[in-house]
């Protein structure tokens, strides 16, 4: 049984409705992965703050510990402030002192820390994070 073929074929929107999908699909990909690969980061502008930390070459660093009891380490030790002065004054150079208090450290002991190391010649630095 031989079926006959009818002669129309049927509405232009049959070809047309996929040709316009497939530029359609096409044109956002080149809008999308344009703007992907055109643009790699996003641009920052820093905020400007009245003082600047240059990079500290050979700091001796001090780690206070927070409550219930704190303590001071110094090269990788836990020392008195008494041992902590000695230290400091040991060293030949008197360069920079960071200082990185834990935030239950007591303020009394961070204070007492503080004047150690200025007494001793260093400049002091407290070590803090980002706020976010």
């Amino acid at each position: 049984m031989k079926l006959p073929r009818p002669q129309e074929l049927g509405s232009p929107f049959f070809f047309l409705a996929p040709a316009l999908s497939t530029s359609l699909c096409f044109v956002f990909f080149i809008l999308l992965g344009g703007t992907l690969l055109l643009q790699p980061g996003i641009s920052v502008k820093v905020p400007q703050a009245p003082f600047f930390l240059t990079p500290q070459h050979d700091p001796c660093v001090v780690s206070i510990t927070g409550s219930p009891l704190p303590a001071i380490y110094f090269d990788n030790q836990e020392v008195s402030l008494e041992e902590l002065k000695q230290k400091l004054l040991a060293r030949a150079l008197a360069g920079n002192l960071i200082i990185k208090a834990d935030q239950q450290t007591p303020y009394d002991l961070l204070v007492e820390v503080m004047t150690v190391g200025i007494n001793s010649g260093y400049s002091v630095v407290l070590a803090t994070s980002n706020a976010r």
